[in-house]
Formats: structure tokens, C-alpha cells, sequence
């Protein structure tokens, strides 16, 4: 097959110089892919018969990034203001050091073609990603043992290119689903966000469920629960999993802003059986769901090593998730003095969770959001308080008023939802009137 790929002349430099010193250098992976599908490449990962230490003395000059990569025969050069991989060929002791070996061993077979001054493709790599199929280079039971996270990857690619995966990939994946215990909690935290920022995340979540109960087994105990509620026709996994696809994709949103929903959306009601009673009707109830699953939420996201930033917005949204919003300044008001920061782009995260949330329902009155934000534009247009530095008032102000301690910030706040309530105005002397007679 004829094709060609327009490098960066930084990618040149390398390849000449690899060329130079008589070695092979392909174009591997996802540039390769991407070029194909007509893609933007964003990335350019290199494959050599050079080993790893050779590589680091023809590449001295430039600066070596993440030196652990070495153990795997990959070094990470620094280059042009942007990092890009060199990995020497990946074959067995008793295999040739060749770009063919290297190719049969790589995770999936569309991620296993190469191209230098021609297309390389041992593995039927561009017929695949034609019939839109993801699948093992050659025995996908070895494939999977010679790196397990290979389970997520296969996962990630089918919800983000929305391709089948193989039959006999597909078995692989089920039967070794258990070595995923034994991969790094941050490796399974960057594919879980590739399959939740995927158009085909609702299939994968469904059909490799069993996959995804190793690495949260909290979900499994809400696999098949009946909710025994006229609002959820479905049982608590199906409801999960279809609010997930509910959180929909477009071009004007952010990668990162789906995947904090998506897993706000996976975890959100992970705390009902731990909440479930039946009342004299036999309606099932969750009073209290949302605080105990943002809980839950939080282990299972400290063990999956999450930022700090990532746990306090999805805990935020987990916790709202049952809110009432209406289409009001005062309500977009008060409840947007409470979000973390008074973040109105998590703010608007709450309200897409909400409406997929309620999507699912048996009927359901969904939000305006547009017209939300539009209120949310009039109250910043017009100054309004939302937050305690917007008040009329600060902590001098009260302890002229002879208040100390506790009392001040107290007090603060109080005059704050009373000002979120339109109970009083945000005017200093009406303020200062109130507290006197408080006192």
C-alpha cells in the first residue's frame, strides 16, 4: 500500500541520525493508525534495531526523559520543546531483532504497522482497521501475559474508535481478566479514562463488566440490584452504565471535562445497597446515597491514584447529583455558591450528570441547561454574591462589631445564605444594622 506521512523535522533529525549510524528507524503506532483513519497525529513514536543504551550515546546532546523507560528498552528524548519515544525492537531471546518480530509482539494489531520509506504491515493491521475490528497480533492469550494492561487498551480502543473486538481477543480478555490485579493502580487509571472518553463506552461497560469488576470490585456488588423503585425500570448497574453513555459527547466539550463526569456518572450511585430500605408499599428508598457513595468513591479513587483536583470535583458531583436546581437566580444563585471555587465549568458538569441521570428514569423533567447558563452570565454581569469575599462585610468589619473567634466566620456565612435567600441585601450598613440586633 502506498502511503506517505508528513514528519516534523525534529522526527527527521532522528531518523537521519539513526539512518546514519546505520541503523533502522520506523514511524510506529498511533501515528501510523491516526494517518490512516485521517486523523490529527498528535504524537510520533519510533521503533529501532538500536538497543537502549546505544541509543542514549547517539542521542547524548539531547536531553533524556524518564530514564525508567530503559528497562523496557525505551528512551525518551527531549527534543524541540516535545518528548518523543525510541523503543528498540520488542522480540523473544531465542527471536531475530527485526521490525517483524517487533510488530508481532505489539499490543493490537491496527497499533502494529509501521512505516519508514514504505508501509509495513505483518499482522493485517490495515485490513482491520477497515473492517473496524480490534485484535491480538497472533496469539492473543501470549500477547495479553506479555503485558496484562493490554486487557484496558483493547477495552479503550473499541469504546473511543467504536471497532468490535475479535472473538478470540475477546475470549483471551475474559479468561485473563484476574492478571490485572498485579498492574499498577496509575496504568489502570490512564485506560480507564481512555474507555469512559470513548462514543462506545456503554457497550464496553456492559459486555467486559466482569473486566471492570477486578479493577473496582465495589461495583460488582451492584451488578443485577433491584432498585424496586417506579423511577428505575432498570437494575443499578444497567442504570449506571446507561447514565455514562447519557453524558454525551460533542466538539465544543473538553476530554477532561467527559471523563470527570463519565466517572462521576460510573460512581454515583455506588452507595445505594449500603442505603436500601422498603417502605410499608414495597417502594425501595436510598435516603442519605450520595453521601455515602461519594465516600466510597473516594477510596476507590485514592487507590487508583487520582489527583487531589480529579477526587474533589468528582466527589462534588457525586454529592449533588440528587440536587434541585431550578431555572431562577435565586436557586442557579445558591447553588453555585456552594461548587468548589464557584467553578461554573464543573457547575455545568453537575447539571449534564443530572440530566443523564434523569434520562434513565422512568419519566423525567429534564434542566434547561443553556438557559441556566444564561442566568449564570446575568449574575456575573450584575456582581451578585455567590461566595463570602463577594460580601459587603469581612471579618474586620465584625470584629469591630465586637465578634471573635468561631463567631466571626459564623457569622459570615450565615449572612451569606441569608443574602443567597434574598433575605437581606448585600449592603454594608443593612448589614451591620442585623448583626447589632443579633447580637
Amino acid at each position: 500500500m502506498n502511503m506517505t506521512i508528513n514528519v516534523p523535522e525534529y522526527i527527521k533529525v532522528i531518523q537521519e541520525r539513526l539512518i546514519a549510524n546505520e541503523y533502522e528507524c520506523y514511524l510506529v503506532g498511533g501515528c501510523v493508525r491516526d494517518t490512516l483513519l485521517g486523523l490529527e497525529v498528535k504524537d510520533y513514536d519510533l521503533t529501532t534495531n538500536c538497543d537502549s543504551s546505544t541509543l542514549k550515546s547517539i542521542f547524548s546532546d539531547y536531553s533524556l526523559i524518564n530514564n525508567n523507560g530503559e528497562k523496557h528498552n525505551t528512551i525518551t528524548l527531549h527534543i524541540n520543546a516535545e518528548n518523543v519515544e525510541i523503543t528498540s525492537y520488542k522480540h523473544n531471546e531465542n527471536e531475530k531483532n527485526t521490525i517483524e518480530n517487533d510488530l508481532l509482539h505489539r499490543d493490537l494489531t491496527i497499533n502494529a504497522m509501521a512505516y519508514s520509506d514504505k508501509f509495513v504491515d505483518f499482522v493485517g493491521g490495515y485490513e482491520d482497521l477497515k473492517n473496524k475490528i480490534i485484535k491480538a497480533p497472533g496469539n492473543p492469550l501470549e500477547r495479553i501475559k506479555e503485558d496484562p494492561l493490554r486487557i484496558l487498551r483493547a477495552l479503550r480502543f473499541s469504546s473511543k474508535l467504536g471497532f468490535e473486538i475479535e472473538e478470540k481477543t475477546a475470549d483471551a480478555i475474559h479468561q485473563y481478566k484476574e492478571l490485572l490485579v498485579n498492574v499498577s493502580p496509575e496504568r489502570i487509571k490512564v485506560e480507564l479514562d481512555g474507555i469512559l472518553a470513548g462514543n462506545n463506552v456503554k457497550k464496553i461497560l456492559k459486555d467486559y463488566k466482569d473486566v471492570i469488576f477486578i479493577i473496582i470490585p465495589e461495583l460488582k456488588m451492584i451488578d443485577g440490584f433491584d432498585q424496586k423503585n417506579p423511577y428505575h425500570k432498570n437494575t443499578l448497574y444497567e442504570h449506571i452504565i446507561n447514565v455514562c453513555g447519557n453524558v454525551f459527547l460533542n466538539e465544543t466539550k473538553k476530554i477532561n471535562s467527559i471523563v470527570l463526569t463519565r466517572t462521576a456518572a460510573l460512581f454515583h450511585d455506588i452507595g445505594k445497597p449500603s442505603c436500601f430500605t422498603i417502605d410499608d408499599n414495597g417502594i425501595g428508598h436510598f435516603y442519605g446515597h450520595a453521601e455515602k457513595g461519594a465516600l466510597i468513591a473516594v477510596e476507590i479513587m485514592k487507590r487508583l491514584r487520582y489527583s487531589n483536583d480529579e477526587i474533589e470535583k468528582i466527589q462534588y458531583l457525586i454529592m449533588k447529583h440528587d440536587s434541585t436546581i431550578n431555572p431562577t437566580k435565586k436557586s442557579v444563585r445558591k447553588n453555585l455558591s456552594s461548587v468548589p471555587n464557584q467553578d461554573e465549568e464543573l457547575f455545568v458538569m453537575l447539571l449534564e450528570l443530572m440530566n443523564a441521570d434523569r434520562l434513565d428514569h422512568t419519566s423525567h423533567d429534564l434542566m434547561n441547561i443553556e438557559k441556566i447558563k444564561d442566568i449564570i452570565k446575568q449574575i456575573k454581569e450584575d456582581n451578585e454574591c455567590i461566595k463570602l469575599s463577594d460580601l459587603a462585610v469581612n471579618g474586620f468589619d465584625l470584629i469591630k462589631l465586637g465578634l471573635s473567634g468561631k463567631e466571626i466566620g459564623y457569622t459570615l456565612n450565615h449572612l451569606l445564605e441569608l443574602v443567597m435567600d434574598d433575605k437581606i441585601t448585600n449592603n454594608k450598613e443593612e448589614m451591620i444594622e442585623f448583626i447589632k440586633k443579633v447580637k
